[in-house]
């Protein structure tokens, strides 16, 4: 591994205090090592290798990247069944992105379902499903009924007229192969309505609805709006799953023009009914509230996602007891951290609930919180640079203040040895001029670092990879989540690891998943930037 010595600070320019909470002008200045620093351990910026050793938030079949995902509560093995699409494509056994799946009782362990490929493509290049897209999966009597995205690369060509279109295949049980039903009448976009009838018209949602006594469909397309193109989530209605009518658009966006809403779903907690839909272009999992499954949609109170970038095509299924919502991380070409955005990666899993004000927030799955704080990981403090204190004897809780921007506080500590573990803390601050936060992957205390960051100024929580001494109030962030922040008030924050993936969870309300291959094995801390904040109990667990 690379190592690199610790310079444990910055020596700012002192500078007028801003008043608390406002968006002060960040320039970005050339960072420089401080004139002295105290004697420290070499620092280790060098990441573990990639692995494909994932259990909490597993690879698919074959280790193959896990696309997006139909996830479906097994009452009789009181297991979820999540299918998604296995991201390979025209591989020796001529699939492109067929469906396969895994089940899990804990989201601790997951194991493939036996039955291996679940709903394979077609072998014939003029066939609508030669390729295969996202659905869902409901069950009537004793069948299941699989709606799929049939979806034809090879078009335009003499036998291919239009790229996608919503097909069906049942089951008579989870534990079986989907059979395609050859009855069913492929459903296209409706013409001579504005669609775009050849194309963009795919991942089919379907639900019963109890007020109507029908099941309503719901589909990503795009059509012309009084003049304007844009996505929007067309609905269809049938009384029975195999006739089906179109009903009009659900869901049009509303004041924002979305591309596409991607894999779309409607769910009801308590007498309100929810709207989720994944931007193809900011890859944000979006979602309205409405009094009924067909609305109207409105904004939440707060904002209108609980997630980063890092979470995508997500759909939710429900137990029992709780509402769980599943999606995927991407990966990184190369798996280094400036490699390409890519298609498909690991599966990540978040307990959905609704507040007091009937917006929505997520939280770790208890079962994988258990189980992440079986047995402590000893911490070893590298060393720390600043004004800090320690708040509270024998513990490592530590009060930071930087009185001006570039003049980082910190304290750092040794990489911490297992492959999965649980990092938790209780963070306040009482004042916040830039940010403050945690370091992962730290080659020096201040700069050539990767910060996971709280900006009150923007009332948000990013993950940056830039260089600190590059950070201005424009930067855009690698991964962030709006993130309500006010002083004097504690957050709990809990960091999960499991190599490259790292998923935060700020006060049981709000996530953010990322890939951080950099933070796999390597140096990490906690800093203030113009800020003054107490981080108390910080600890790591493990399995």
């Amino acid at each position: 591994m690379n190592t690199c010595f610790s310079p444990l600070g910055k020596a700012g320019l002192l500078g007028v205090s801003l008043l608390l909470g406002s968006c002060a002008k960040e320039t970005a200045v050339p960072a420089t090592a401080p004139t002295a620093a105290p004697t420290s351990s070499a620092l280790v910026c060098g990441p573990r290798p990639e692995s494909s050793d994932y259990q909490l938030y597993p690879l698919g079949d074959q280790l193959a990247p896990i696309g997006d995902v139909m996830p479906y509560f097994d009452s009789a093995a009181n297991a979820f069944k999540v299918y998604y699409l296995k991201d390979i494509w025209n591989d020796a056994t001529h699939q492109r992105h067929p469906w396969w799946g895994l089940s899990t009782s804990n989201f601790v362990s997951y194991a493939g379902l036996p039955v291996g490929e679940a709903l394979s493509c077609s072998t014939q290049g003029c066939e609508q499903d030669y390729a295969l897209g996202t659905g869902s999966i409901t069950k009537k009597g004793s069948t299941y009924y699989a709606f799929y995205t049939g979806h034809n690369p090879n078009y335009p060509s003499a036998c291919v007229s239009r790229k996608e279109g919503v097909m069906l295949a049942t089951s008579r049980g989870l534990g079986q192969k989907f059979v395609k039903d050859p009855s069913f009448t492929t459903i296209y976009a409706p013409t001579g309505q504005g669609f775009d009838e050849q194309d963009n018209f795919r991942d089919p949602f379907v639900f019963r609805d109890d007020a109507s006594n029908s099941y309503h469909m719901l589909v990503s397309a795009r059509k012309n709006v009084n003049g304007t193109w844009r996505g929007i989530i067309a609905r269809y209605t049938s009384p029975n799953l195999k006739s089906w009518t179109y009903a009009g658009i659900l869901y049009d966006g509303g004041a924002t023009n979305y591309f596409m809403l991607e894999t779309p779903e409607v769910f009801k907690l308590g007498d309100t009914y929810y709207l989720l839909f994944s931007d193809i272009d900011t890859k944000h999992v979006y979602y309205r509230k409405g009094p009924s499954a067909t609305g109207p949609w409105s904004l939440p109170t707060g904002p209108d996602r609980f997630e980063g970038n890092g979470i995508y095509a997500a759909k939710t299924a429900a137990d029992n007891y709780d509402r769980y919502l599943f999606g995927w991380t991407n990966r990184l070409g190369g798996s280094t951290d400036g490699g390409n955005w890519q298609w498909g990666g690991n599966l990540v899993a978040h307990k959905l609930y609704q507040k007091a004000n009937k917006d929505l927030a997520v939280t770790i799955p208890h079962t994988l919180k258990n189980h992440l704080e079986a047995q402590p990981e000893p911490l070893t403090k590298d060393s720390q640079w600043g004004n800090v204190t320690n708040s509270i004897p024998n513990t490592h809780s530590y009060t930071l203040s930087s009185p001006a921007n570039q003049d980082v506080a910190n304290v750092l500590f040794n990489p911490v040895a297992p492959v999965r573990y649980k990092l938790h803390a209780t963070v306040s601050y009482s004042s916040a001029n830039k940010d403050f936060g945690f370091f992962l992957g730290a080659c020096d205390g201040y700069d050539d670092v990767y910060s996971l960051r709280f900006v009150p100024g923007q009332q948000r929580f990013s993950l940056d990879k830039t260089r600190r001494s590059a950070l201005t109030t424009t930067t855009v962030a690698t991964n962030d989540a709006p993130f309500p922040l006010a002083p004097n008030t504690e957050y709990n924050v809990d960091i999960v690891f499991e190599n490259s993936m790292v998923v935060v969870y700020l006060n049981n309300e709000v996530a953010l998943s990322s890939r951080i291959y950099r933070a796999a094995g390597t140096s990490w801390g906690i800093f203030v930037d113009n800020s003054t904040a107490t981080f108390k109990n910080i600890t790591v667990t493990k399995p």
